[in-house]
């Protein structure tokens, strides 16, 4: 059995013997390539910035990452010029065959090359890589001479990138010559070594990038060209998009329900040029634009400081679940006290991107995108937005790496300047120089200012808190949560005490909050992309400040409610396209029928949830052929409802629950692809 299996192998390389110049094309094509994604990730993107922070974190898994598409497509082109070999001995011979198979792997190569330049350029001045979506957004002529005048600005190297289109076919030549002329034949295939060398590592490229160091923000930034295509034209889950009618239907549906949420008639939705259609855009009515109450919150200036505690789990909150003894957040149960305080508060989208962006924009995430990357073209404003415009010095400070999963390209959109240091990746350096930038120098600039913290310390698999002891490592993950939201706690503490004697912090509000949870079993759910429970839907928010009663309200909201609602204590009604609702508002007109205690909305990796009339209602999207129905109350969702046959009001519910869901997803998803 042994020798006929040798003898197979050595019939297989014999048999590619006459395609040997597709390895050296392979070779050549490759070594570019590497050229390329160094030009990427070693530079600064156009305006100054470093295209990623932590370059070494994604050049290796470039390298690997290209060796595998290459590979993969030369044993697809050597695989079907072998059969067109064989087939066609009678007409043609197997020299002909390889030499029209090498020609058309080259051009494949010259086509690819100029492309993943383009691609790169994209990702550098948008954030986003190239689709079709994109070429179509940006199809008019006016695009490229706009290209132009960013390439002539660039302040990395001004016009290399035109530099680099006209020598990268030439220097690709150039390698393939030489490694032509290193290259002598030997038994017949004179690259046998270099096949067997490129098998090993290929191998050992797959480990590396799927096994042994794996991250999908990163992938996503480094997926090369060809996946694009491939992902556009075949994995892509194409939707049918929204009719006329439909769209009008969805429209009238949704601005229905988000004025019976609302419970006033300060909003009008209007279809305005402006608006660009969206079937969110809404308008302030001259009574709310010239109401006292918006006025004396203007003219208060107030500052904010937004606090996003990574992955801080209600569940574990101290002050939303007394019977945690001892609780792991002391402060945040102190500060909580003497704050406004929302016991029913949900993320709208993960993982972190998820919930960053739905609370900045007022959307929940994306049903099928990975919106920071795939919809980073697209102009959204923000509540930022909306407080930069109008005189605020606003700023983003992260502990994690902003450019890691591409929040960075959507933070600079918004905000003043963005703030990171890989070397105050832990909490407490990262809090002391929030400390000393907000108390030293924003403070001292004469205008308001937001200042946005992301923290880091509390991240899966909750060890990364600076200090944790071996035998706390070494704890299960439901206890080792507990200690990691014990240290960012302690974090928090040291920042609002650095601060909160200062006579400006007398005219801030503070506002605390979570970007999402964690599923750590609840639920039979472990995974991020598992469902949309408590486990990881449910999160802390409160807001501190002058004006504000210590009260724990228990209307349902979700981050897409937080941009409305900051916008309100400035003082500002602009017009604006937030799903979500201002959390802080009086119902005090008599127009809109039934109003209800609030709604929530998220979007979570497949799943999808929403909370109205007093249900939470939990999906698998888009098929919702797994659905569950809690009680809003029951927060720790211990007894699930769905089902009961017995119970034909819920089997009602249900059906109307589905139907609201899937109109708010598909005005949601269709706003958030056109943009503004």
């Amino acid at each position: 059995m042994k020798p006929s299996i040798l003898n197979l192998l050595k019939k297989a390389v014999a048999s590619l013997a006459p395609f040997q110049n597709l390895v050296l094309i392979s070779l050549a094509a490759w070594a570019i390539h590497i050229l390329l994604r160094v030009m990427l990730l070693f530079r600064s993107n156009p305006y100054g910035f470093p295209f990623v922070s932590k370059p070494d974190w994604f050049i290796f898994h470039a390298v690997c990452l290209d060796f595998l598409w290459i590979v993969n497509a030369l044993v697809i082109f050597a695989v079907i010029g072998c059969v067109i070999a064989k087939t066609a001995q009678k007409v043609a011979r197997a020299a002909t065959v390889a030499k029209v198979t090498t020609i058309l792997y080259a051009t494949f190569h010259a086509v690819i090359l100029p492309f993943t330049l383009l691609d790169n350029e994209v990702q550098r001045f948008l954030g986003g890589h190239l689709s079709f979506g994109l070429m179509d957004t940006y199809k008019d002529t006016s695009s490229i001479a706009m290209f132009y005048d960013y390439v002539a600005n660039d302040l990395s190297v001004p016009y290399l990138q035109f530099v680099v289109l006209a020598l990268m076919l030439p220097a690709t030549y150039g390698i393939y010559r030489l490694l032509r002329k290193l290259y002598r034949p030997c038994e017949g295939f004179y690259v046998k070594k270099s096949v067997i060398a490129m098998l090993i590592f290929y191998i050992a490229s797959y480990l590396f990038v799927y096994v042994i160091w794996t991250g999908n923000a990163r992938m996503t930034k480094l997926r090369p060209v060809v996946s694009l295509i491939y992902k556009d034209l075949f994995e892509a889950e194409k939707t049918e998009g929204l009719s006329e009618d439909n769209l009008g239907a969805y429209r009238t549906t949704y601005q229905n329900l988000w004025q019976r949420v609302e419970g006033d008639s300060d909003w009008n939705f209007s279809d305005a040029k402006e608006g660009n259609g969206l079937p969110l855009y809404r308008v302030p009515s001259a009574e709310l634009l010239n109401s006292e109450k918006l006025k004396a919150q203007r003219e208060m200036k107030p500052n904010f400081i937004l606090v996003l505690m990574e992955s801080q789990r209600g569940l574990n909150v101290g002050y939303m679940n007394p019977q945690i003894q001892p609780t792991p957040t002391p402060f945040m149960d102190s500060l909580a006290a003497h704050s406004r305080v929302w016991m029913r508060m949900h993320t709208s989208g993960v993982p972190t991107t998820g919930g960053v962006l739905s609370t900045h924009l007022g959307i929940p995430h994306h049903t099928r995108l990975a919106q920071a990357t795939d919809l980073a073209h697209i102009t959204l404003p923000s509540f930022v937005s909306t407080l930069t415009d109008s005189g605020y010095s606003t700023h983003y400070m992260s502990a994690a790496d902003p450019a890691w999963d591409n929040l960075g390209v959507w933070a600079a959109k918004w905000y003043t300047a963005l703030h990171y240091n890989r070397e105050r990746e832990d909490d407490s350096t990262f809090m002391d120089n929030a400390i000393e930038y907000v108390r030293d120098t924003l403070s001292k600039e004469g205008k308001p200012f937001l200042a946005t913290l992301m923290t880091r310390s509390n991240h899966y698999p909750f060890n990364f808190a600076a200090g944790m002891t071996d035998e706390e490592k070494n704890r299960p993950l439901q206890e080792r949560i507990n200690v990691t939201m014990g240290y960012a706690d302690r974090q928090l503490a040291r920042f609002i005490r650095a601060i909160e004697n200062e006579e400006w912090y007398k005219n801030t509000y503070v506002i605390i909050m979570a970007d999402h949870g964690f599923p750590l079993g609840e639920n039979g759910v472990s995974t991020m992309n598992g469902g949309g429970f408590s486990n990881i839907s449910w999160i802390p928010f409160f807001i501190h400040g002058k004006g504000l009663d210590a009260v724990r309200d228990t209307t349902t909201a979700s981050q897409i409610d937080i941009g409305p609602t900051v916008l309100e204590l400035a003082g500002f009604a602009v017009p604006n396209i937030f799903m979500g609702h201002n959390l802080l508002r009086e119902h005090t007109a008599d127009s809109v029928p039934e109003p209800v205690a609030g709604l929530s909305l998220g979007s979570y990796s497949g799943y999808a949830a929403l909370g109205l009339d007093s249900y939470r209602f939990i999906a698998k999207y888009p098929s919702q052929e797994e659905t569950h129905i809690f009680a809003e109350g029951d927060l720790r969702q211990q007894n699930e409802i769905t089902g009961n046959k017995q119970n034909e009001e819920i089997h009602k519910k249900e059906d109307y629950l589905k139907a609201t869901l899937d109109t708010l997803l598909k005005i949601s998803d269709y706003s958030l692809e056109r943009g503004l």
